[in-house]
């Protein structure tokens, strides 16, 4: 069994259930990155508000696109169901 946060395993065989299953897996503080981005902040404000290095920020944004199986920013955003003017 999967710890809450921990990255879903690549499984190509997925149901679309198992996707919304797997959205919920991101870690609270890739969640906080995506819904900062959503708000249109940078990597480095993210970093700055979040206490975090830069290379923390982007770890968790380059996570949440290898969790959300997303190939941009904003395809996480929107699988992740948030939006870039919210």
């Amino acid at each position: 069994m999967r710890s809450v946060g921990a990255m879903p395993a690549a499984d190509h065989t997925a149901s679309e259930s198992d996707f919304v299953m797997k959205k919920w897996m991101l870690s609270p503080r890739e969640k906080a990155c995506l819904r900062w981005i959503a708000r249109g902040r940078t990597v480095a404000e993210i970093a700055s508000l979040e206490g975090k290095s830069l290379a923390d920020v982007e770890s968790c944004l380059q996570i949440a696109l290898v969790a959300l199986k997303a190939k941009s920013i904003k395809e996480a955003l929107q699988k992740a169901d948030h939006s870039e003017s919210d």
